[in-house]
């Protein structure tokens, strides 16, 4: 007997709630072996594959750097393969937040600040065979700095981030 199928705003939502915190055999349940994250430019290089491998790295991603991290939907829509979910990503900074440029290198660390954050953010995925092929997202970054204190920066906070760029790139270095 197989697995009761998922409608499609279904698998968008939980896909969704296993990047913030699923397993890998998870994320094979509702992503498709050729899907694309169009956020994972900026993120590290594992991320920027295909598949739920890509989608498992992101995630790791976002818990090295967010504890408690958890998304509260609001609305679901679908149309056709597209879906659209909407609602607020929160947690709480504990680790450096790494931003990576085209060639998977550190361009910048944010050093964590113990600070929680609350903040919308819209989910666009498209489906083909019931699972998420494609994702992309409008996020309120800026708001995520402001409460996070990444912006405006202090002094101190800006010596923090390069000492936490500097470690970043020596891990990936190794």
């Amino acid at each position: 007997m197989s697995a009761p199928t998922l409608a499609p705003g279904d698998v968008a939502v939980r896909a969704i709630h296993l990047v913030a915190g699923g397993t890998l055999d998870q994320l094979r349940e509702v992503v498709h072996p050729e899907a694309v994250n169009r956020e994972s430019a900026a993120e590290p290089p594992a991320t920027r594959g295909t598949g739920p491998e890509a989608f498992f790295a992101t995630g790791e991603w976002l818990r090295s750097t967010m504890s408690e991290l958890a998304f509260a939907v609001e609305d679901v829509i679908v149309d056709g393969d597209l879906t659209v979910v909407y609602g607020r990503m929160s947690g709480r900074q504990t680790g450096p937040m790494t931003i990576h440029g085209p060639d998977g290198t550190v361009e910048r660390a944010f050093a964590p600040t113990g600070r929680r954050f609350s903040v919308a953010q819209a989910h666009f995925q498209r489906l083909r065979d019931g699972l998420v092929v494609e994702h992309w997202a409008v996020r309120d970054d800026n708001g995520m700095a402001l409460q996070l204190g990444w912006v405006p920066p202090s002094p101190l906070f800006l010596l923090r981030s390069a000492l936490a760029t500097r470690r970043a790139r020596r891990v990936l270095t190794g």
